[in-house]
């Protein structure tokens, strides 16, 4: 398993990576050094690579919270030391695997499996990463109903990244002796992609130009673990709190944040749990009605509480969609903006404008939408029980190991 980038590019790998344990394979995860806990809680081996995501995105957050400029600028940057690192790494952790899975930003791995001579599948988390005239590329924010249009938009976004990327790819594969390649984007998706994301929230396009299979949403397994006992209490001690997290999204000013989320909450006379995340939230004094949380389960906590205010990041908006709750979304980038459509569309949710053009008032606002429509929250539990029924780890394993014997 070669997952790159934050806690939400890996958690899905490692979940489908407990379902393939079961039956009999012995599964590694290659991933950053904070994501050992995670992999390790499911029996799954472990390697570090070199490059710490956390701190990386951390870098980041002027620039994520600033222009659409400085951000593309940063992106070049990352790109290029993710792409070193992964060839730096995954030949060893990989040399004996008879297969190599990748999710996130990850470039080397199609080469580096071409090289040992092992298979390689990808596995995307929304369906905008599928080349398509019923979408613009991730990169918009905004949706784009013209087919023409999002056609152009491809073609283009597609030669950048090959542009940005192709020069060091094809050094690097020079080094392992292998032929360059044209097609960057094509060689990242390798054979019969998988998107692992729920039909009814993200249902895949139509025209993709690859051959890919939707197997759901790859939720965390249940380890049986309980909820902190502090959290517990918590949530025993009155009516159901709102939840406040923005995962693995930085924040430059978490303490200024932090107040005006504290603002918006005692304005309107609820409780609330504020998940730290990468922005470092909940820090300084908190009120009775506030509890502040690391890294809790969602499938445990979502279903107890009354909406859920994130970033629109696959993993939590899917999480949040199966737990059967109402959603507040604050997109901050890439596929969180599709994401913040679905949710207005499929009426289960609704969403704010941008996060580095975020009125507070206007969360305010939104929070008070959602925790008075009985229908919207109708529909979000209907939406959960589908999700619920679905066997996406089973499809993903049945899939993975019925092409790969």
């Amino acid at each position: 398993m070669a997952p790159e980038g934050s806690r939400g590019d890996v958690q899905p790998l490692v979940a489908l990576g407990a379902t393939l344990a079961a039956r009999g394979c012995r599964v590694r995860v290659c991933a950053f050094e904070e994501a050992r806990e995670l992999a390790e809680s499911y029996g799954l081996e472990f390697v570090a690579h070199g490059v710490d995501s956390r701190a990386m995105i951390e870098e980041q957050a002027e620039a994520i919270h600033g222009g659409r400029l400085d951000f593309h600028r940063a992106v070049n940057r990352v790109f290029k030391e993710i792409l070193e690192n992964q060839f730096a790494h995954l030949p060893d952790a990989a040399r004996d695997a008879d297969l190599m899975i990748g999710g996130g930003v990850q470039f080397g791995g199609p080469t580096v499996a071409e090289a040992l001579g092992i298979p390689y599948r990808f596995i995307a988390y929304c369906p905008i990463v599928l080349p398509s005239s019923e979408h613009p590329p991730f990169v918009i924010e905004r949706q784009i109903r013209r087919p023409w249009l999002n056609r152009v938009l491809w073609r283009l976004f597609l030669a950048t990244l090959g542009a940005q990327i192709r020069r060091g790819l094809n050094r690097q594969r020079a080094t392992l002796g292998l032929e360059p390649i044209r097609d960057v984007y094509a060689n990242l998706c390798g054979n019969e992609p998988l998107l692992a994301a729920d039909p009814d929230l993200a249902p895949g396009p139509h025209d993709a130009p690859v051959q890919y299979r939707q197997v759901g949403f790859l939720h965390p397994p249940d380890t049986g673990e309980p909820l902190p006992e502090k959290l517990e209490a918590f949530l025993a001690a009155g009516p159901p709190p709102i939840y406040v997290g923005f995962g693995s999204m930085p924040d430059p000013h978490p303490e200024q944040t932090t107040q005006r989320l504290l603002d918006v909450i005692a304005a309107r006379g609820a409780r609330a749990v504020i998940s730290a995340g990468w922005a470092g939230l909940g820090t300084g004094p908190l009120s009775d009605d506030v509890l502040g949380v690391g890294a809790v389960p969602h499938a445990k906590l979502f279903p107890r509480v009354a909406a859920v205010v994130h970033h629109g990041g696959a993993g939590t908006t899917s999480s949040a969609a199966r737990a059967g709750v109402p959603q507040i979304l604050v997109p901050h980038l890439l596929d969180q903006f599709y994401f913040a459509r679905r949710v207005r569309e499929l009426g289960v949710g609704v969403a704010t404008g941008a996060r580095r053009e975020l009125d507070f008032a206007a969360l305010a606002q939104c929070i008070d939408a959602v925790l008075e429509n009985e229908i919207l929250a109708e529909r979000a539990a209907a939406l959960g029980e589908r999700m619920r029924a679905r066997d996406p780890h089973g499809a993903a394993a049945d899939r993975l190991l019925s092409t790969n014997r």
